[in-house]
């Protein structure tokens, strides 16, 4: 018996179940869900970044519907407000953006590549391309929805690759884990972690971010409403948007869409009235850490040049009062601040990004529009544009 019982324990490893290529198992995840006749999930999606010692945390939850091969619903919320929507039902598909209060309409799509390409964004890296070293580690549990997965741990180095449509902007010294359903083939749960560096960026930016898939449902029975949109109410239709990085809106020269708000300390804003001045408008939000670390140079800017005419102006994008007047009383700042919620401004000067500023000139028209935080420097020179002498400073 005891003999029996000893070549049996060297015997098990024969039997281990041989780990499958990285490459052909990240190749299989990609069209794992083709497989099945509909399916339902949901993932959560957690994102650090953190750069000069300001932390920003995100966190992103995205629910998937579809039934192949061509009707499908999507659905994505974060702090930014609203919930994006994507519906498909096989002879057009519908894209939804609640911050701007628009939605454009395809042909159909049944590619995720097909409708990005349709937004201009075109060259997406290939994934067999992007990670290098790629190996499968070994197996481990992983849980969804109270049920355990038998799953392959993949990991894989990330060099450099360019971020699609953001010039300069680029991703190095990564690393991706993946973890794949030995069954499904599905990938139930994925991390990566980098610098992102150039472009819009005026410092490195060590990012972090995991995706778990929280809830999955295959081969099940939805009804076709998911797969019918409906416009919202006000909401307009258009030929396109600009998303964030892919486009800079042509508004400079234009003039200024007007507006009648009230800033947090009760002050009345009407830019018909600021005819004469040079207005200054910042959109941002608590969570960005870029907005966050360029307010003192704001507050700077604005005491400096306020009796030269300078009239600036914080407009909060798509969050609760409560949430800002809280992260103003450790800010300090003392140029008006003003929510946007219940006005028009996001779409009106087709704001996609944080931090955006947008300088009116005298006359009201749009001198310049500037996306990401280009440092106290790039500021300065921002308001020379409209005519304000301000002295140079040295990037800190």
């Amino acid at each position: 018996m005891r003999l029996a019982t000893a070549l049996l324990t060297l015997m098990l490893p024969l039997f281990a179940q041989t780990p499958p290529d990285a490459k052909d198992l990240l190749k299989q995840s990609g069209e794992a869900f083709n497989k099945f006749r509909s399916y339902q999930y949901e993932m959560e999606m957690a994102v650090e970044m953190s750069t000069g010692g300001n932390p920003f945390k995100m966190t992103i939850t995205l629910s998937a519907s579809a039934v192949n091969p061509d009707r499908k619903r999507m659905e994505s919320k974060s702090q930014m407000g609203g919930s994006n929507t994507m519906v498909a039902d096989g002879e057009y598909t519908w894209l939804y953006i609640p911050m701007l209060n628009q939605y454009t309409k395809w042909a159909a799509l049944t590619e995720p590549r097909s409708m990005l390409a349709s937004l201009g964004i075109s060259n997406l890296p290939d994934p067999q391309q992007m990670y290098k070293d790629l190996k499968t580690l070994r197996a481990e549990l992983v849980k969804v929805g109270g049920k355990e997965y038998d799953c392959w741990l993949l990991e894989s180095k990330i060099d450099k690759f360019s971020m699609p449509q953001m010039k300069g902007l680029e991703l190095t010294d990564g690393l991706a884990k993946f973890w794949i359903s030995k069954d499904l083939k599905i990938v139930l749960q994925m991390a990566m972690s980098g610098k992102m560096q150039g472009g819009p960026m005026p410092a490195p930016v060590e990012m972090q971010q995991k995706m778990t898939m929280i809830s999955l449902k295959l081969d099940v029975d939805l009804p076709d409403s998911l797969f019918h949109f409906t416009p919202p109410e006000g909401a307009k239709e258009v030929a396109d948007f600009a998303m964030p990085g892919v486009s800079k809106p042509d508004l400079a020269g234009k003039p200024a869409p007007t507006f009648r708000l009230q800033s947090l300390d009760g002050r009345t804003h009407d830019l018909a009235e600021l005819k004469g001045k040079v207005v200054f408008l910042d959109f941002w939000t608590t969570w960005c850490g870029p907005c966050r670390k360029e307010m003192p140079e704001l507050d700077k800017l604005h005491q400096e040049y306020r009796d030269s005419g300078l009239v600036l102006i914080g407009l909060d994008v798509a969050e609760d009062r409560e949430i800002v007047e809280q992260y103003l009383k450790k800010s300090g700042v003392s140029y008006a601040i003003a929510l946007t919620s219940g006005t028009d401004l996001v779409s009106a000067y087709k704001i996609s990004a944080f931090p955006t500023h947008v300088l009116i000139g005298r006359d009201g028209t749009i001198v310049d529009y500037q996306v990401g935080s280009g440092g106290p420097e790039a500021l300065r020179s921002l308001l020379e544009k409209a005519g304000l002498k301000t002295g140079k400073v040295k990037e800190r």
